[in-house]
């Protein structure tokens, strides 16, 4: 069987089952790697494959929790269910003394924790102040061709509420876009990378578009209970907003 497997946004292989199984144990294809052999109908991440362990001696190897590489069972320890190299117990378990929540497969969210309300809010301060410039450039736009093509005359109501309802109209739609685009492509939109966060399911995978509208259109629960829905982070233990709750949904430090 020859095996490919996608690195740095490139294509790899073919290459053989046996220099497939190598990676594998070296750690260079982990569990979330995609992988493709003739025969499935599409390209996959390896855990959905091989479960994570080389398609032989499976038995001998797991996945360390800590750092998402395959290692030999002898030089690891299981706690729990949780298989952890040897490497990385000490600091496995001292995430577990500190407290720290487990997500999934995950000993934590990442190795830095759970986003706070302060860096949230800034976050979303940036982000908005992006849409914004995109929200005036709009409305310049749109009564510009209202006011050049003659829909907008003098002291026509019915002109400015369907001018209104346009840019209101294209606004959400670059909003949308803005989140969509980002968050599927780098899991944050630009003000989150800026203060260097991420948005996850609860489980460590990304976000679909669904649930990224889904999210978006939550966080206006989150602000008509006069935003206790955003001041839920400042008591939550995984620092959970309503509309994070709603949608299963965790902010993460990446650096």
């Amino acid at each position: 069987m020859q095996w490919y497997y996608a690195e740095g946004g490139k294509r790899n292989g073919p290459i053989s089952q046996e220099e497939f199984d190598q990676l594998v144990t070296k750690g260079k294809i982990t569990s979330s790697t995609l992988v493709w052999h003739e025969g499935m109908p599409q390209w996959r991440p390896y855990a959905e494959v091989g479960g994570g362990q080389p398609a032989t001696d499976a038995g001998d190897t797991a996945v360390c929790v800590v750092s998402g590489k395959t290692y030999p069972k002898r030089e690891m320890i299981q706690y729990e269910g949780r298989w952890i190299s040897a490497e990385h117990r000490d600091e496995y378990f001292q995430r577990i003394q500190e407290g720290a929540p487990l997500i999934g497969t995950q000993a934590v969210p990442g190795p830095y924790g759970y986003g706070g309300f302060g860096s949230r809010f800034a976050a979303v301060l940036l982000d908005s102040l992006i849409l914004m410039s995109l929200t005036v450039l709009i409305a310049f736009v749109v009564g510009g061709i209202f006011g050049a093509t003659g829909l907008l005359k003098r002291n026509d109501t019915s002109g400015m509420l369907l001018m209104q309802v346009v840019i209101q109209a294209v606004n959400l739609a670059i909003t949308l876009t803005y989140q969509v685009y980002f968050i599927r492509k780098n899991d944050a939109t630009p003000g989150k990378m800026a203060v260097g966060l991420k948005i996850l399911r609860s489980d460590g995978s990304k976000l679909s578009a669904a649930r990224i509208i889904g999210r978006y259109f939550a966080q206006t629960l989150s602000g008509l209970t006069l935003f206790i829905g955003y001041l839920m982070v400042l008591f939550d233990d995984q620092k959970r907003s309503l509309h994070d709750r709603i949608c299963d949904t965790r902010v993460i430090k990446s650096k």
